[in-house]
């Protein structure tokens, strides 16, 4: 990766971000209890010391995602 990322620079482009991710190649729609536990069980995980980077194939609806935000 840090060969491509050099040869983008040569060439003039410039590099806002460069990482591996974990990217589901399908992801599971969860209606709004489900999802209100899905994302406070990803809030702890995130929360542990030991824990860095958290990924889910988890696919929260907009619609969800703005009633949970407004009840914070």
């Amino acid at each position: 990766m840090e060969a491509v990322r050099k040869a983008l620079e040569a060439k003039g482009y410039k590099i806002t971000s460069a990482e591996v991710q974990m990217v589901p190649k399908t992801t599971v729609n969860l209606d709004e209890e489900a999802a209100l536990k899905a994302l406070r069980l990803i809030d702890r995980i995130e929360d542990l010391d030991d824990v860095q980077r958290v990924f889910s194939n988890a696919d929260f609806s907009d619609a969800v995602l703005e009633k949970i935000h407004s009840n914070v």
